[in-house]
């Protein structure tokens, strides 16, 4: 008895030290966390003395105040000055961290997100300044619209004051991917001469055109999540566990001037807007129209500048690369257009035949060193005047993972193959032989190109993936051709032709353009969109080049469909580079609705269509092709 007693006694001391052992090492973790997260992240500083990040308000001339945040090389030394690279951004430019991920960053469990282009900035001896745009996140001011003639001055107060900083060497290069690609462009407009190269990654050369609205079909989904996106960076709202809203600049050090900058962001909503819009005419906000958006009214003025332009863009990141030819065509700037595999922002390598194994990491890098480089020519090398005229475009053949160059747009050595929809969904290269033939179809609006197409990668840069069609294609009206007898590459514009009638006044027609393997699956290569009310096409100035049939968009060629009678609509699909290999087939498919991407069009009825594919009336799709032998 007496030994179990002793042995519980001896049992109770050894759990009680474990406790007390236990309790003591989590009071040191508890305290060691608590002292991190109070304790303030260093900011080191360079050889030059100079804090190597800092930011702070630059006064613009009517008063308001621009938050710019600096980020120096950490190995600048004394009295050395370098190149400096511009971003502006109406997005958020920094978070403050909450107690919690600022105890994380100090223990270093959390590492900075700093994008591998501007840490590769800094490592080669740039100086780099992201802007905050007026009316957003930090910044003092208001927003009457995006990318507004006073937010784009302000960029070139910000280039004077650069070029007085005593570490800058008094040239400066505009970079942006997506909203920033098209500030960077618009700042090329100012002509400022310390102003020497731009690169241009992502932008829209017409943001409405390319991503908003489309053939003049609304994507309310995607432009109602940019617009809650923003409001919670005009409002600082965004805040969780790690992060405490948006970061002050240096001298803000209660926070009083965020408050009173976020106070007076009084900003127009974009989404509602965009709702009230049919016509790329029409008042958008104040005095602009959605055309007005567009780099394109600047083109003198760009030109004038003589600017070099790198321009880079993904075969299916929304409608920018169509946007980013007619870019190529439209200045006399010198231009590097680069058209590759990519989503938006160039985070993801995409090819629908091909497997990539690089990583996200590994894109990125290739991206930076790339731009970095064209940068460079104009910003470090004595020699250049911050001019060039030479182009050239850089493109990726999907199925075949080659790359290939031209110096003119459409590419030499391709003709325009003429494939005509024939009964049995046929897609021949010859007529139909009756007079009389025609299909009909009754719009399914269940059927779409789903939630990972090239119309949300836009929105934060998320992955495209387009599943097998197969399955969806039977909603569809499609037309198929005989397997193909030899390789055939397709680079271009492909262009549908459809005679038609509806029961409805209006409507919203999609072209696809498929592969169908030998074993049954499809693959989705590019699409075509196009309001019926816009069908008209122009032979007239539109103040840019144009890819495909030429649509104005605007209010006075509006024209609804009469029930019942025969139209012709010429849509323009998005550009592509694919091999289409021996033994598949070519598809075009025929939709009236995108569900996960586009509003519906008419919203309350259910149209019946009925497409010509005969000797008098025929549709058919013309494709830029090249046969291999």
């Amino acid at each position: 008895m007496e030994s179990t007693t002793l042995k519980t006694k001896t049992g109770f001391k050894v759990l009680r030290r474990i406790g007390i052992g236990i309790f003591l090492v989590m009071f040191t973790l508890v305290s060691i966390v608590i002292a991190a997260g109070l304790m303030p992240q260093k900011k080191p500083t360079t050889p030059a003395g100079y804090k190597q990040t800092q930011s702070t308000y630059v006064k613009m001339k009517d008063g308001t105040r621009i938050a710019v945040r600096i980020s120096l090389p950490h190995d600048l030394q004394k009295n050395e000055k370098v190149p400096v690279i511009l971003e502006s951004t109406r997005y958020d430019t920094g978070f403050q961290p909450s107690f919690i991920g600022n105890a994380l960053c100090n223990l270093g469990i959390l590492e900075d997100d700093m994008p591998p282009i501007i840490k590769k900035l800094l490592e080669t001896k740039h100086a780099y300044i992201l802007v905050q745009a007026r009316g957003s996140g930090i910044s003092f001011g208001k927003r009457e619209i995006e990318l507004s003639n006073e937010e784009i001055e302000d960029y070139g107060q910000i280039i004077d004051w650069i070029v007085q900083q005593p570490w800058s060497n008094g040239k400066v290069g505009a970079y942006g991917i997506s909203y920033m690609s098209n500030s960077a462009e618009l700042t090329a407009s100012l002509k400022h001469p310390a102003l020497k190269a731009a690169a241009l990654l992502y932008g829209d050369f017409n943001p409405i055109s390319s991503t908003t609205l489309p053939g003049g079909l609304f994507s309310s989904k995607f432009l109602k999540r940019f617009r809650d996106a923003n409001a919670e960076t005009d409002a600082n709202t965004f805040k969780h566990f790690l992060v405490n809203g948006a970061m002050p600049v240096d001298e803000d050090k209660d926070g009083k001037l965020l408050k009173e900058a976020v106070a007076g962001h009084k900003n127009y909503d974009i989404y509602e807007s965009m709702k009230k819009v049919t016509y790329y005419d029409d008042v958008l906000s104040g005095k602009y129209t959605p055309n007005d958006l567009a780099p394109f009214n600047f083109k003198k003025q760009i030109q004038d500048s003589g600017i070099p332009l790198y321009v880079r863009v993904g075969w299916q990141d929304a409608g920018t690369v169509n946007g980013a030819i007619e870019r190529y065509l439209t200045y006399s700037n010198g231009q590097t257009l680069v058209i590759g595999p990519w989503n938006h922002a160039g985070r993801q390598l995409y090819d629908p035949f091909l497997e990539s194994r690089l990583t996200r990491m590994e894109v990125e890098k290739a991206q930076a060193d790339e731009v970095i480089a064209f940068l460079d020519k104009y910003l470090k090398a004595d020699t250049q005047n911050g001019k060039a005229s030479d182009k050239d475009i850089r493109y990726y053949t999907y199925g075949e993972g080659k790359w290939k160059t031209a110096k003119n747009w459409p590419v030499a050595g391709f003709d325009n193959k003429v494939f005509y929809f024939n009964a049995g969904g046929k897609l021949k290269d010859s007529k139909p032989a009756d007079a009389t033939g025609m299909d009909m179809y009754k719009v399914d609006f269940t059927t779409s190109t789903g939630v990972n197409s090239r119309w949300q990668t836009n929105m934060g840069a998320g992955p495209i993936l387009y599943p097998d069609r197969a399955e969806e294609d039977k909603k569809l009206l499609t037309y198929t051709s005989e397997a193909m007898e030899s390789d055939v590459e397709i680079t271009g514009v492909p262009i549908v032709t459809l005679n038609l009638s509806s029961t409805a006044t209006d409507g919203a027609f999609f072209t696809y353009l498929e592969d169908v393997a030998p074993d049954g699956k499809v693959t989705y290569i590019t699409e075509g969109q196009l309001r019926a009310l816009h069908r008209k096409t122009t032979e007239e100035d539109l103040g840019h080049a144009v890819v495909g049939p030429k649509h104005s968009f605007l209010r006075k060629d509006g024209q609804l469909l009469k029930p019942g009678e025969n139209t012709e609509m010429k849509i323009g699909m998005n550009a592509t580079s694919v091999l289409i290999k021996k033994g598949h087939k070519i598809r075009i498919a025929i939709a009236g609705h995108d569900e996960a991407n586009f509003d519906r069009i008419p919203q309350n009825e259910n149209p019946i269509l009925e497409v010509q594919r005969n000797s008098i009336l025929s549709s058919y799709v013309e494709l830029p092709m090249q046969v291999r032998k």
